[in-house]
């Protein structure tokens, strides 16, 4: 039997297959291309076109891809998952025309048989089924961004009605008090700052800002002028039925319209200044302020980077060299411009430094620091970085007089421990078959330098100076006390006194804080590092490994041990007076004076305060003098004014009233401690302190006995 006609058949099959993966791929994700793409046009055209174009090549790409999973091997598994009667044989399908003599006859009987079976039963339903979820998913959000962007010319008219419903609100606000206010401020040319305008007369603006105001009245006044809490006052000048004046603002001040004849209400409004701050500046190389050079180092990178809230202006780069030594010390200095890379508000600046040009070399220090400034006008803000300091550290002293432990020694930066040097007298050993004799004595000689520089290091803290008496083996100490005892005064003699009371400094063990075993285990450890380095010097560092291994054990003593003990010294209290306890006696105590509050450089907020609480008025003038003194110490400056303001127009405005006090009290001092009375006791606790003298006169039992 024939398999072509089966094999055409399924082929379209296939195609059937392929067709429907295609069409759920374009059914998921076309929707959501146009919707995305009808947002986008509503934003820009050209956005549109681009965005249209990425997403049709998206979409080719993944129909492409997940059309590679559809082939024949995907066919055979399909049918083998749904005619369990192909007995797993369904790709035999594709060999039942082959050549007899081809194959094993069992695979060409198996093929037929195959065959033979689909074509007497019709084909099942081989597409895979239609990803609802996801369609109903990709359609809902297709749908709401169509929706969406079909709106969105109404949100837009929507958003401009409020827009201009706020703006009249505050023209609304503005007008309260019979004032319209047009208000036009212009930025310093330096900020890049467009004009805006103002409806409202609270004002927020830059520094040097020049504001314009245009004031129209319900009422014509005769004459009209803007009054500052600096003293200063501007006319308003009538031009076509509107009073101008303008003002350049350097500081934050308050202002009020004064406007005879106008109806209007005597406020006071703000205006703040946005203060140009200088560059900040971060430095990105070096990481550390000293930086060591390295020997093979050729050149000094230097990265920095800059910020300014309106735009960056000149950096330069400040370069001193520091040659020579002692007192003969010679500082070059040259500054030179520095270019950056960025924007006009943002900058990197860097810098390699050639060293050998520069005339640096071993012993000098270069030091170099960036500073920046902006374009404020007319004198800008500079701002300047740390100083960082490259060293070459001069060549160590080849003086060695007295010094040859200094010059041999290999880690100058600190001395060695007791335990390193007993592995290095234990590597000796081992390798003592390697060396030969002169190498062999050298490096046990370098040893023992290191075993003195330890032990004079630790001497010093039993007061011997660089050298000092060389300390006694643990076995002379018998020896040394016997002959100790002959050097004592005799009894009674001016030394002896001296001796047992005076304080001593030529005794190395009275020069410090160290208790008596203590020193005991100290001075054993020395003479065991003296022993040790004798032995190493010449040349025995078996004999010397003990000596060293007795003194690593009396260190670790001694750092276990009480060191210091001071006595703790506390509050020098007087006695009680035990004729006064339980008798409730109140005779003397009086409260400690509280510091005056009147007499404080805050007395004016004292005063004002006090009359607040009192439902007095403050003096209105004397608040306002001090905080013109005092304007770094108060928080909120221009609040504050206003409050003061408010209650010197209406004294009986409790809420005005309540917001003085509140912006009054973070500037009082702090209240003094006082003693509180007793309250006045009851008729039980009356005949209880009746009781207590006769209590305490009376004689404790047995006592008599």
């Amino acid at each position: 039997m024939s398999s072509a006609p089966l094999q055409a058949e399924l082929n379209r099959a296939l195609r059937r297959v392929r067709w429907r993966v295609v069409a759920s791929w374009l059914r998921q994700w076309l929707p959501l291309l146009i919707a995305s793409t009808l947002m986008a046009w509503r934003l820009h055209h050209v956005i549109a076109i681009v965005w249209l174009a990425a997403g049709a090549l998206t979409l080719l790409a993944g129909c492409v891809w997940r059309l590679r999973h559809y082939d024949r091997r995907w066919l055979t598994r399909r049918l083998n998952a749904l005619r369990p009667d192909l007995d797993d044989s369904a790709e035999l399908v594709w060999d039942a025309d082959d050549d007899p003599d081809d194959g094993p006859t069992l695979r060409r009987l198996q093929a037929h048989r195959v065959v033979q079976r689909l074509s007497s039963q019709p084909l099942p339903s081989l597409a895979p089924p239609w990803p609802r979820r996801r369609l109903l998913m990709a359609t809902s959000i297709a749908l709401l961004l169509t929706a969406l962007s079909l709106s969105l010319p109404y949100w837009s008219a929507l958003w401009s009605a409020c827009e201009r419903t706020s703006s009249s609100s505050a023209a609304a606000i503005a007008t309260v008090g019979g004032i319209d206010a047009r208000i036009t401020v212009q930025p310093p040319a330096y900020t890049g700052l467009d004009p805006r305008r103002e409806r409202t007369l609270d004002l927020r603006v830059p520094e040097r800002s020049q504001v314009q105001w245009s004031l129209a009245f319900a009422r014509e006044p005769a004459s009209a002028a803007l009054v500052f809490d600096d003293g200063g006052r501007v006319p308003l000048t009538r031009s076509g039925g509107r009073w101008n004046a303008t003002r350049t603002v350097e500081a934050a001040m308050l202002y009020r319209i004064e406007a005879p004849g106008a109806d209007t209400d005597d406020l006071s409004y703000r205006l703040d200044v946005i203060v140009d701050r200088a560059p900040d500046i971060t430095v990105r190389a070096p990481e550390r302020t000293l930086s060591v050079i390295d020997a093979a180092q050729p050149q000094w990178q230097l990265s920095f980077e800059a910020r300014d809230d309106y735009g960056l202006g000149d950096a330069e780069l400040s370069i001193a060299l520091a040659q020579g030594s002692g007192e003969s010390i010679e500082v070059t200095q040259r500054n030179e411009a520095i270019m950056g890379d960025g924007n006009a508000r943002e900058r990197r600046y860097q810098r390699t430094l050639d060293l050998a040009a520069l005339g640096f070399a071993q012993g000098d220090d270069l030091i170099v620091r960036l500073s920046v400034s902006d374009r404020r006008e007319p004198e800008p803000n500079r701002a300047r970085s740390a100083s960082f300091i490259l060293r070459w550290p001069p060549e160590p002293s080849s003086d060695s007089a007295g010094m040859d432990g200094l010059v041999k020694k290999t880690m100058p930066a600190y001395f060695r421990s007791q335990r390193q040097i007993i592995i290095d007298t234990e590597a000796l050993i081992a390798a003592r078959g390697q060396l030969d004799a002169d190498e062999f004595e050298q490096r046990a000689s370098a040893i023992g330098v290191d075993q003195r520089l330890l032990r004079l290091r630790y001497g010093q803290f039993l007061g011997e100076e660089a050298e000092g008496d060389e300390p006694a083996a643990p076995g002379d100490s018998e020896h040394h006390d016997e002959d100790a005892a002959p050097d004592e005064p005799p009894p009674g003699s001016s030394d002896a006194v001296l001796h047992e009371f005076g304080h001593t400094h030529d005794i190395e063990e009275a020069a410090t804080l160290l208790d008596d075993a203590t020193r005991t285990l100290l001075r054993a450890a020395l003479g065991e590092m003296w022993s040790a380095e004798g032995q190493l010097r010449t040349a025995q560092p078996e004999a010397a490994l003990p000596h060293e291994l007795r003194a690593l054990d009396a260190i670790k003593q001694v750092q276990q041990s009480t060191r210091i003990y001071l006595a703790r010294v506390g509050q020098d209290l007087p006695p009680v007076d035990e004729t006064r306890r339980l008798t409730g006696e109140r005779a003397g105590l009086v409260d400690p004076p509280p510091p005056s509050p009147l007499a404080t450089s805050l007395s004016e907020p004292a005063r004002a305060w006090q009359a607040l609480q009192q439902g007095a008025t403050p003096d209105i003038d004397a608040i306002k003098a001090w905080v013109r003194d005092h304007a770094n110490a108060v928080p909120d400056r221009l609040t504050l004014l206003r409050d003061v303001e408010r209650v010197g127009r209406d004294p009986r405005c409790r809420d005005c009233r309540d917001a003085l006090a509140a912006q009054l009290w973070p500037l009082l001092p702090p209240a003094g401690t006082a003693l509180q009375p007793r309250a006045a006791p009851d008729a039980r606790a009356a005949t209880y302190l009746q009781a207590l003298p006769a209590a305490a006169s009376a004689p404790l039992p047995g006592a008599a006995r």
